[in-house]
């Protein structure tokens, strides 16, 4: 009886079957949904508002570019651009 306790293939079987167990009980708590959500919308803002920088330094880039060309005279060139 004692030779089957120190068998390392049946504790990890047992070590296996609970981890299952309480793995299941954390993914179907409430808590860990309301938590994953959170972290989902967080993630969704900070992409939404990454864009929104990008797109701020591609126009301030954009109309900086006008700017010069317009200084050098090359307006005439690329009127499509800067409007």
């Amino acid at each position: 009886m004692l030779k089957c306790f120190k068998n390392e293939k049946l504790w990890y079987v047992v070590g296996g079957a609970a981890a299952v167990i309480i793995g299941k009980k954390i993914l179907k708590a409430k808590t860990t949904r309301q938590i994953a959500v959170t972290g989902l919308a967080k993630g969704m803002k900070m992409q939404n508002d990454a864009k929104e920088v990008f797109q701020n330094m591609k126009d301030e880039a954009a109309d900086i570019c006008c700017d010069a060309k317009e200084e050098a005279g090359l307006k005439e060139v690329e009127t499509e651009v800067c409007e």
